[in-house]
């Protein structure tokens, strides 16, 4: 965090710096929770803490896909700030398979997953494939 001085106001005002955060994890369950606990730290340091809730559960979703799906090397987890009022996070794995919305029954206990992703984003997510995997990503609306 920077402190400017505020011209009109003749006071200081606070500028967080916008700038992003990025973690390799193993393809292991635990790695999930350190995800989380990378998100939760950046949002807070940008002030962002009403976004915790929703930016942890997307990011919970989408680790957890990216652990699932059994590669050997290492998921790549990120929170980038690509405009003023947009949180964008990212999950890069090593498999070129595609994630799937789908619609679980109601006594399934899985498969809800990136419908909530989709809800909480409000259907601002989607999938760049690369050649050696894929990159998820997930976008949160800043309302201030």
């Amino acid at each position: 965090m920077t402190l400017t001085s505020n011209a009109a106001g003749g006071g200081v005002a606070l500028r967080h710096a916008t700038r992003p955060a990025t973690v390799s994890l193993p393809y292991q369950p635990e790695s999930v929770a350190a995800a989380r606990c990378c998100i939760r730290a950046k949002l807070h340091d940008w002030g962002l803490d009403t976004l915790v809730d929703d930016a942890l559960v997307v990011v919970s979703e989408l680790a957890t896909n990216a652990v699932s799906t059994g590669c050997r090397t290492r998921m790549i987890v990120a929170v980038r700030r690509p405009a003023e009022h947009l949180v964008r996070l990212l999950v890069m794995d090593g498999s070129g398979a595609m994630p799937v919305m789908i619609e679980a029954e109601s006594d399934a206990t899985s498969g809800r997953g990136l419908a909530i992703v989709h809800r909480l984003t409000h259907g601002r997510w989607g999938v760049t494939l690369l050649p050696f995997g894929k990159i998820v990503h997930a976008d949160l609306v800043i309302t201030w």
